[in-house]
This record gives structure tokens, sequence and C-alpha cells, in this order.
């Protein structure tokens, strides 16, 4: 299939819109836990926070903001996504800024200020948003939004009511199902999260529309509060 520059923009800008914001219809599943995902390393809520229970609703905002402080206590984490069909794999490590994310398309590194971008047929390069390869101007241009689809920050953007629909579990740990819709860039995304006690996030899933196109994603913690090398590629 031919994939060129507005297609790869599209699924990179639905990334950005849906990752950590967008929540889940799949029932949670309780795979084998690693020993470091046994043991949560989150803080305790704060007292603000809102309290998490079957059939509470609670405010969007103050829900991200939790999982925002709860979620960088972490020595680091992988997460799957699914959107629009395609799938990636991201490793974040707070300490460090760092986020490397894999995709069919390519992969990028972004470190702090600095990124690195590479086709599935190309070698590691700086990111350049001007390049006249198609993919790697878009990977570069995922790279400057890169910390946009961590889940820790992007729930700092949550808005509107959310509600408690039920509990489940994920990692070995026990999860509220909070359901709602947010708005993010303008655009209505119905969203539901997996959310332990301490706010972190440990799966979402949800939907919305971009450029009349409807979008579906899903997201899962693969393995959290396990630390995560990232490196320069150059």
């Amino acid at each position: 299939m031919r994939v060129n520059k507005w297609g790869v923009g599209l699924v990179l800008a639905a990334s950005v819109l849906l990752t950590g914001c967008t929540a889940g219809a799949e029932e949670p599943t309780d795979p084998k836990p690693s020993a470091a995902a046994e043991e949560t390393t989150a803080p305790a809520p704060a007292s603000d926070c809102p309290e998490l229970s079957e059939g509470a609703t609670v405010d969007g905002a103050a829900l991200g903001s939790c999982i925002t402080e709860a979620m960088q206590d972490t020595a680091g984490y992988v997460a799957k996504t699914n959107i629009l069909g395609m799938e990636t794999t991201a490793r974040y490590d707070p300490t460090d800024k760092a986020i490397e994310t894999t995709t069919p398309m390519g992969s990028l590194i972004v470190i702090g200020d600095d990124a690195w971008v590479k086709s599935s047929t190309s070698e590691w390069q700086v990111a350049d948003p001007n390049s006249s390869d198609p993919i790697i101007a878009a990977l570069s241009s995922g790279a400057v939004t890169a910390a946009s689809t961590d889940p820790a920050e992007a729930a700092g953007a949550l808005t509107g009511d959310f509600t408690v629909t039920g509990t489940g579990t994920r990692l070995g740990q026990e999860v509220y199902l909070v359901s709602g819709t947010s708005q993010a860039q303008g655009v209505d995304v119905d969203a539901t999260f997996e959310v332990t006690k301490d706010y972190v996030v440990l799966a979402s899933s949800g939907t919305t529309e971009a450029a009349g196109q409807s979008i579906e994603s899903s997201l899962e913690i693969t393995e959290w509060d396990v630390a995560q090398d990232i490196v320069a590629p150059l």
C-alpha cells in the first residue's frame, strides 16, 4: 500500500489526539504480572483527588491532574497503542524525559529537546520536519509532539465529567473503569480509562472523528515501573 505524507500525518495526528486521553470498551484482562508490576510505587493520592468508587461521578480535570502526578513517579513503562489498525509500541523514561516509539513506518527517539527518527528502510538521523522524504518528515513532526502521546501527560488535558462504571484487574492490580467524553483539540473523544486506586492508567481506548474519519484507539501498558534504557542513537 502506498503511504503518502497526508496518510502518515493523519495517523500521527490521531496518535497525539487519542493516546492516553481515550479509553476503552474492552473488558480488562489479567495477564501474568511482572514482579515489578505487582507492587505499585505511585504515591498515595492527594486529599483533593476524586474518590473512585462504582457509580461515582468525577471531574475530568481533577482526575487528569491526579493521573499525571501519579504516573510521573515511576522508573519507566511500556505501552502498546492501536490506532486505525496500526500498532505502536512506546517506551517512557520519566526521569530523563525520554520516549522511544516504534511503528510499522519507522521509529523515533526523543530525549529532552533532542529527537532522532528512522524509517523502516533508513538509518537513524536527526529529526527534520522539512525532509523531502514524507515518512521522515511525518516522523519528525511526530517527535515534536511525542510528549503529548505519553498517557501521563495527555491525562492533564482531560475535560468534562466521568463516571466510574465498574471494576476489573490489569497487571495484577484492581482497576476502576472510568468513562466519559472529553475534548481534545476541539474534538469530542468518548473515553474510558482503567485506573488503579493510586490513579495510574493501565489501559484505555476510545472513539472520535478526525478529517471526517471515525478513529478508534486502544492503549495497554505492558510494563509498569520498569526502568527503560533509552539512549541517543547517534
